[in-house]
C-alpha cells in the first residue's frame, strides 16, 4: 500500500518502540508491530494493536513508576 503521506514509498512492516509521558511518568512499549514508509518515516498502527497500546500504557502509567517500560511480546504484556 503506498504511502498516505508522501506517496513515495510502500508501506512495510516494521518493529517500533513507542513512548508516552503523563503527568511525569513515562511509559515505553518496546517492540511494537507497526507499518512505516521508508520514503518519509510515517508509522501506522492497526486499531487492535492501537487498542493494546493504549492498555498497555494505562496499566505502566497507573504503576506509580517514574519510568516504567515493558516488551510488547512479554508474559506481563498479556
Amino acid at each position: 500500500m503506498r504511502c498516505d503521506n508522501c506517496d513515495n514509498g510502500d508501506r512495510r512492516p516494521a518493529i517500533r518502540s513507542r513512548l508516552a509521558e503523563r503527568d511525569g511518568h513515562t511509559a515505553i512499549v518496546l517492540g511494537v508491530p507497526v507499518e512505516e514508509c521508508p520514503a518519509c518515516g510515517q508509522v501506522w498502527l492497526s486499531m487492535d494493536t492501537a487498542i493494546r497500546l493504549d492498555e498497555l500504557f494505562t496499566q505502566l502509567l497507573a504503576s506509580g513508576a517514574e519510568t516504567a517500560q515493558i516488551h510488547w511480546n512479554s508474559p506481563q504484556a498479556a
